[in-house]
């Protein structure tokens, strides 16, 4: 089974890498927000670590990771994002029967009301107009075997702007595989697989006095269909690393992302941890239009029957400034 587990995921791979040169579609699909990475772990790490991310963060990124390390855990995270947004993420995950965990999740792009303007009133006519993005999802993920496991997502994705809407369902997988090679893992996910979003509300129909009705015609665009392979190597550490070491914690990762809209981004990136308490990141992202470096930090602190654990993570994103993150993260034992 094992050899079989071994064999797919290298196919897939081989087919990853020959869908990434295809032309690219940029500005092709809706629900942009569903590529904005989430959390400070791997965002300190260039958003590389598909293979290795842990808790509530990994239904974002991997729902297959989450039953890797079952345990209750809450994480929140923050980001004021470009144009005044805020991006946001609360999730939750619960162990359930002895190999599955249950998760939840919300993502929230959205920011202040803003005037509207039109032809007529090009400085504002008074009227506030609401923005707000948002993904609800529904997760489980189950251990087949001790080095293999395997999760979905069920979600709901909706965007409001005004008194517009779309809405629709989509499907994320992941999967997990530890190998026989000490503290390498392999990580695979296919997310945002569903249906197309088309706005629609009163608005696209105008109307002005003496003159005929005006219907606008709307387009439906398919989600950002996102296909991910990476590995994570555990160089030291105490539990299957490469090298044991009782008091530092040393992880690589390496991503590769293809988007339906045909661009392809490899991403890097690097953590040390001294006593699983101090936390140290940066990456890389290899082929973007923006994204480069990024650096992170972060302290885990036990309390009674828990962790708490806070991150925080920079990126410069170029012309668009810098993005700055911070996520909480409260887990048992």
């Amino acid at each position: 089974m094992k050899r079989a587990i071994y064999s797919a995921l290298i196919l897939s791979f081989l087919i990853f890498v020959n869908s990434g040169f295809g032309f690219d579609k940029v500005g092709t699909t809706a629900a942009q927000f569903l590529q904005i990475g989430i959390g400070a772990k791997l965002s300190g790490m260039g958003s590389a670590g598909i293979a290795i991310i842990e808790g509530p963060e990994a239904l974002y990124w991997n729902p297959g990771r989450i039953a890797q390390n079952r345990q209750f855990a809450v994480s929140a995270y923050y980001a004021d994002w470009i144009a005044d947004l805020r991006h946001q993420f609360i999730g939750v995950t619960v162990p359930v029967g002895y190999s599955g965990t249950f998760g939840l999740s919300a993502i929230t792009l959205g920011g202040d009301e803003f005037e509207q303007t039109t032809l007529t009133y090009q400085e504002g006519n008074n009227v506030m107009v609401e923005y707000l993005d948002m993904a609800i999802g529904a997760s489980y993920a189950h251990s087949l075997t001790d080095y293999f496991s395997i999760g979905g997502t069920l979600k709901y994705i909706r965007q409001k702007l005004f008194h517009e809407t779309a809405s629709t369902i989509a499907v994320d997988v992941g999967t997990s595989l530890r190998t026989d090679l000490p503290g390498f893992s392999i990580g695979m996910a296919m997310t945002n697989l569903g249906g197309e979003m088309e706005l629609d509300g009163r608005d696209i129909i105008t109307s002005e006095p003496d003159e005929p009705a005006t219907e606008y015609q709307v387009s439906s665009w398919p989600l950002p269909l996102t296909f991910q392979v990476g590995f994570g190597w555990h160089l030291w550490g105490k539990n299957d690393a490469l090298s044991e070491s009782q008091n530092n914690d040393s992880i690589i990762a390496f991503d590769a992302r293809h988007i339906n809209e045909g661009f392809t981004h490899w991403r890097l990136g690097y953590q040390y941890a001294f006593k699983q308490m101090l936390f140290l990141r940066t990456g890389y992202v290899f082929g973007h239009d923006t994204e480069r470096w990024s650096f992170g930090t972060g302290l885990s602190i036990p309390v009674s029957e828990f962790h708490i654990t806070v991150d925080f993570a920079y990126a410069d994103l170029g012309d668009l400034d810098a993005v700055q993150r911070i996520s909480l993260q409260i887990s048992g034992y």
